[in-house]
């Protein structure tokens, strides 16, 4: 067992492309990735369509990479099916059939029904992620494996919820930042101004200033990272259910907190800076972004140096 490299990525590559197991596992693969398509083509539409979503998709891509790099990844035995990797992939392939049949066969009316039965390729499409970095690294990669795939499983669930919680985040996010605002001496109204022509607005309302609490407003996208990077470092540490419900709830707050506080400080500067309001708007936006993730990070202490691994003492 060796640390990975490119160079043993190439030579294990070429050792096993003479051998009709690796292809017949490569065709394995290609079908599983042709029965996926339709996930995959969805949540390219909607991370090209959203920018929060794409965002938090790389920060997670971001967060395992600072694992590997941190923690580094053994490969054994790589361009394998070894066990876990088909487990994991006769998982995928079962979780599709299931869902094909109930498709099929189970006519039902019932909204709930028809959104589990659309969410059942959600989880195969991870199990498949997770068979695949087992594939190619091998079985001493199940740690990362079970990190990447499980954190991705909760980052696409997750962002369904998006438009159903639009409004109720905003409206949160728009009475708490009313009420810091109040505290601090400000004249606040909270309201909804709606328009023949046009969807409702959430106006507040602040020394006779209008403020559009709008989608961008809710803190949905800084809500969701804070969990995956919460879920992210619970499930890589093996942390109890307790704890992690725990972080998580902390996550949640803090990521409400942080959303809360940019809005706050945009209200704030914005009298004074109307020439530049777009410009201030994205680095207040950025600074809380950002300052709320590396504080999660280093409160559920995310890896940020190598783990120095003690030598075994010399036997005389």
């Amino acid at each position: 067992m060796s640390q990975f490299t490119p160079k043993q990525a190439i030579t294990a590559l070429r050792s096993k492309a003479r051998t009709g197991d690796f292809w017949f596992n490569c065709l394995l693969y290609f079908c599983l990735s042709l029965a996926l398509w339709p996930v995959t083509s969805w949540f390219a539409q909607s991370a090209h369509a959203q920018s929060r979503l794409l965002h938090a998709l790389l920060i997670l891509l971001a967060a395992c990479a600072l694992l590997v790099r941190f923690h580094g990844v053994k490969i054994e035995n790589p361009l394998s099916l070894n066990k876990p990797a088909r487990q994991y992939l006769w998982a995928a392939f079962g979780l599709l059939a299931i869902s094909f049949l109930l498709r099929k066969f189970w006519h039902t009316e019932s909204s709930g029904l028809q959104l589990l039965l659309s969410l059942i390729p959600i989880p195969a499409y991870c199990c498949a992620l997770a068979s695949v970095v087992l594939f190619i690294l091998g079985p001493s990669a199940a740690r990362i494996a079970r990190t990447v795939s499980g954190s991705l499983c909760a980052f696409l669930l997750l962002s369904i919820l998006k438009q159903p919680l639009d409004w109720p985040l905003r409206s949160i996010a728009g009475q708490c930042s009313g009420f810091i605002l109040k505290v601090l001496g400000n004249s606040v109204e909270l309201g909804l101004h709606q328009s023949t022509d046009l969807p409702p607005k959430l106006i507040l309302l602040v020394n006779s200033h209008p403020f559009h609490v709008a989608s961008e407003c809710n803190g949905f996208g800084v809500i969701l990272t804070s969990l995956l990077i919460v879920l992210i470092l619970s499930i890589y540490r093996k942390l109890s259910p307790l704890k992690t419900i725990c972080y998580l709830g902390l996550g949640l707050a803090l990521g409400f907190t942080f959303n809360t506080v940019r809005i706050v400080c945009i209200v704030l500067l914005a009298p004074s800076l109307m020439e530049h309001y777009h410009l201030m708007h994205e680095i207040i936006g950025t600074l809380t972004y950002w300052g709320c993730l590396v504080l999660v990070w280093l409160i559920l202490k995310g890896p940020t140096s190598e783990v120095s691994v003690k030598k075994p003492a010399a036997v005389n």
